[in-house]
């Protein structure tokens, strides 16, 4: 899933800084609501963003919203439960079994918490999915100023995952070459990971002294001005982008406190 899909998308053609202002004013909406409305209206926009201007197919959408529907249940379910229902005066019981209730209230107030993380994640998966790791970077330092030693930081801790995914697979594959078998259970999984983990670290070391020579042989810092192969801009489009966004969640805000969805706080009923 947290993946760079290369596509030429309007998405994709965004100015990476903008497109990150944009997206975090969807996220701090998501923020400062309690209520179920405002999280899920943005997380539809976030979806259907990503669907018609990142050109993402609709059969991979799909596929990416069982792990939104399913990561935050947990934390929906475990809310639910445990609401302090002393702070509503007439609570609406549905369920009742020892320590746990299952109200009304609860279900309200879990299934809001359980799509502010679905917006987080949805929010996080948007602009991975459709923004080149290395534009980030060239936007972080010529648009927003950022010291290159960070911008260069932030690429490598970008793309380190991936690396780190795909030498596992290399690992994984050597042993398999090598007539190692893998056991189910606990028990094998406990003897994979004792298995891979010295390797995979001693990968990463390998991979992180690279990067400190490659840091040092670019010379950053040694010079005031630096130059740059490949220009940033900021363009109209990146800007309406984020007023559009900006504008919608002010309107979603707008339409839950008319109609009396909205919950900034939780109150006695």
């Amino acid at each position: 899933m947290f993946s760079y899909l290369e596509h030429n998308s309007p998405l994709h053609r965004l100015n990476p800084s903008m497109k990150l202002a944009g997206i975090a004013v969807v996220a701090l909406g998501a923020t400062a609501a309690f209520d179920p409305f405002i999280p899920a209206m943005l997380l539809i926009a976030l979806w259907v963003i990503a669907w018609q201007l990142g050109r993402i197919p609709l059969r991979q959408m799909l596929r990416w919203s069982l792990p939104l529907i399913l990561l935050p249940l947990p934390i929906a379910l475990f809310n639910a439960l445990y609401t302090d229902l002393s702070a509503y005066a007439h609570p609406h019981i549905l369920w009742q079994w020892g320590i746990w209730t299952l109200s009304l209230e609860g279900l309200e107030s879990g299934l809001g918490i359980g799509l502010r993380v679905a917006v987080f994640i949805a929010a996080s998966l948007l602009f991975i999915a459709t923004t080149d790791p290395t534009d980030f970077a060239l936007s972080l330092v010529q648009n927003l100023k950022i010291p290159d030693r960070f911008g260069y930081g932030v690429l490598v801790s970008y793309r380190f995952l991936p690396l780190l995914k795909r030498e596992f697979d290399i690992i994984r594959m050597a042993h398999r070459v090598r007539g190692v078998g893998e056991k189910s259970g606990l028990r094998g999984w406990i003897e994979r990971t004792r298995r891979y983990a010295i390797p995979l670290l001693a990968a990463a070391v390998r991979k992180s002294e690279r990067t400190a020579l490659a840091m040092d042989a670019k010379a950053f810092g040694a010079l005031p001005q630096r130059t740059y192969y490949r220009q940033m801009h900021i363009r109209r489009g990146d800007v309406l982008f984020v007023v559009g966004l900006a504008v919608y969640t002010a309107l979603v805000y707008w339409a839950a406190l008319h109609f009396g969805w909205a919950h900034l706080q939780w109150v006695p009923a």
